[in-house]
């Protein structure tokens, strides 16, 4: 049988961020955050801040809830309480909440305003304070936006042409060759400085050089694999992360994936799992680098986890 290997989407802005994660199990916490959010899509800015305040009683760790809670704020005309939740969410990370408020569309309508003068302020005073390598964190923004220049845009090509189509050959043409120039880049880093992690870049960047190695050839992947797995182990980079660029390197030497990460298409266009070591043990072998249960993984590809079926699969194409 037949089968195009799918490259991992790492900026859906990750699958991750696709489904909604909340940064407490409490219902009453999870209530209150969903509530906020419809409130502010409603433009009920009163109602938004409440919920968000009930929400924060009893957490305040999330800097996506935060800075729509600021947005609510704003747009009611509380500038105190605006102000006062950007700095809170600058705290939380200063890196993620820029990249989100430039990079979400709900908060365009912002994007010209004194919120966004106001949180400019406040990122680059934290930028200045980290110690960290500006220089190479404004390098590594345009690395991860070509990285992802034209994959962005192959999910919604894939489903309006077809994945064989010439739109597809002309994307994945331009995305390789912006690959191969990031991989240079990255490359020198790696021969000149060795990994550049969250001491370097911040966590914000800490794994756009495995980014770039993930989409690299598969030869730049092996060499490279030992660096990041170092890396990993002095909390450098995720293990996450680098669970995903293990299976990729297990596929391109022929033998079973660890972590599930990898999905293939079948030549009618269905997505579904290459093959797993171990279908049986596999979240529990997740969750050892941080990753969430397989099927919430599935759902991003309509995918139904079932080991059964997929032992069968891969016995029935080895036995062909």
């Amino acid at each position: 049988m037949k089968f195009i290997s799918f490259l991992f989407l790492f900026a859906l802005v990750s699958s991750e961020v696709a489904a909604q994660n909340f940064a407490s199990t409490d219902p009453a916490y999870k209530k209150n955050v969903e509530l906020g959010e419809q409130a502010l899509n409603a433009e009920k800015f009163d109602s938004c801040i409440l919920y968000y305040e009930k929400a924060f009683e009893i957490r305040q760790t999330s800097y996506l809830s935060t800075l729509r809670a600021a947005a609510c704020g704003f747009s009611q005309g509380n500038q105190t309480y605006f102000e006062e939740q950007l700095v809170k969410a600058i705290a939380l990370d200063w890196q993620g909440t820029m990249q989100i408020f430039e990079n979400y569309e709900e908060f365009a309508y912002l994007q010209e305003t004194s919120f966004a003068q106001k949180l400019s302020e406040l990122h680059s005073a934290a930028a200045e304070a980290s110690g960290l390598d500006l220089t190479l964190i404004e390098e590594f923004d345009q690395i991860r936006l070509e990285d992802q220049r034209y994959r962005s845009q192959m999910r919604a090509t894939q489903d309006q042409y077809g994945w064989q189509s010439p739109q597809m050959d002309s994307l994945w043409a331009l995305q390789s060759h912006a690959d191969s120039v990031n991989t240079k880049s990255i490359v020198k880093i790696f021969e000149t400085s060795g990994y550049p992690g969250r001491t370097v870049v911040g966590d914000g960047h800490a794994s756009t050089a495995f980014l770039v190695v993930q989409h690299a050839d598969s030869s730049v992947q092996r060499k490279y694999l030992p660096l990041i797995k170092m890396a990993a182990e002095a909390g450098e980079v995720a293990w996450s992360a680098v669970a995903l660029l293990v299976d990729r390197v297990n596929m391109g030497l022929g033998k079973p994936q660890i972590y599930g990460s990898q999905i293939h298409l079948d030549t009618n266009e269905v997505h579904f799992f290459a093959e797993i070591e171990n279908p049986w043990q596999i979240d529990s072998i997740r969750a050892t680098v941080g990753l969430g249960p397989i099927q919430d993984y599935a759902d991003h590809w309509d995918i139904k986890w079932d080991p059964v079926k997929h032992i069968e699969r891969f016995a029935g194409m080895k036995g062909k």
